[in-house]
């Protein structure tokens, strides 16, 4: 509050003569007077510090402004905004043709799920049909392996057995004969009036061979195999046929055979049928239980 009243102290004016000007103003704040004159330029140099910011300010507005309206920038946005609708449409088309491509996955799924629904049916059909075709098939080559015993042997060979050139042979290869180990093997043939297999010629090995069947896949093939006539129960790496001939060559042995192994050896022989017909012989220990090969000569 601004007051023109005087306040003395002690009697004495507080104030000041300033020649023709008259006495100074004050301003009173809380209980206190101020000078005026000091406060008013005060508040008028704050009031230009208020003012310079305030064309600062402008300024940098100004210049943002005409920074925006540069023509170069326009030329930026507008090549932005032209290649966003570019790809913008092309995305739409992607999905349009993405959409096309699941309708046509579709339609041919349904298709490929009628089709496999009429196909079960005759597969099933096929299935049976060709296992009865497997059926009569073996039927048929039985029925043809028993004529041709008969028709070939004319009565040269033993009911059961079968001609092989100038050979008649006997092979175990039925379900009602056990499994036997190589000395009930030569046993049974002798008792047959016979004896084990002698292969003594490369003819007769090939007979061999293409006569017997192939390896089942129910276990390994050094656990299968036929028991012929040949063995080292005598002394060891000495193979000998049951006809006491030894073996003029190399043999037909499997590689890496005989190996006389297992901690009971490997003493008496089998021939198994493998890729390559020279390469047919194992060495195996004599008690284990297999299938075996008779032969003796012809009826006259």
């Amino acid at each position: 509050m601004i007051s023109n009243d005087d306040c003395s102290t002690d009697g004495k004016s507080l104030h000041h003569n300033t020649g023709n000007k008259g006495s100074m103003r004050t301003v009173r704040v809380g209980s206190r007077s101020l000078p005026m004159y000091p406060l008013v330029i005060v508040c008028l140099g704050l009031l230009n510090t208020v003012l310079l910011l305030a064309a600062v300010v402008i300024g940098i507005y100004s210049g943002g402004v005409v920074n925006e309206e540069d023509p170069s920038h326009h030329i930026t946005t507008e090549v932005l905004l032209t290649e966003v609708m570019q790809l913008r449409i092309m995305e739409s088309e992607a999905n349009k043709a993405l959409e096309e491509v699941q309708k046509d996955m579709k339609i041919e799924m349904q298709t490929y799920q009628k089709l496999e629904q009429q196909i079960e049916p005759s597969k099933t059909l096929s299935d049976d049909l060709q296992r009865q075709i497997e059926t009569l098939q073996v039927e048929r080559a039985e029925l043809q392996a028993s004529s041709s015993d008969i028709s070939d042997s004319c009565g040269r060979c033993p009911s059961g057995w079968f001609l092989l050139n100038t050979t008649c042979y006997f092979f175990s290869n039925s379900e009602t004969i056990p499994l036997k180990t190589w000395p009930d093997s030569r046993a049974d043939c002798i008792m047959r009036g016979a004896d084990l297999v002698v292969i003594d010629s490369f003819e007769e090995q090939v007979n061999i061979y293409d006569f017997l069947p192939k390896l089942s896949r129910g276990q390994p093939w050094w656990r299968q195999g036929v028991w012929i006539g040949f063995t080292d129960i005598q002394t060891e790496g000495t193979w000998m046929w049951v006809n006491n001939v030894t073996q003029p060559d190399q043999g037909y042995w499997i590689h890496g055979e005989p190996n006389n192994d297992g901690t009971l050896g490997e003493d008496c022989a089998v021939t198994v049928k493998q890729d390559n017909p020279t390469k047919t012989w194992n060495d195996a220990n004599c008690e284990e239980l297999k299938k075996w090969l008779c032969e003796m000569a012809p009826n006259n």
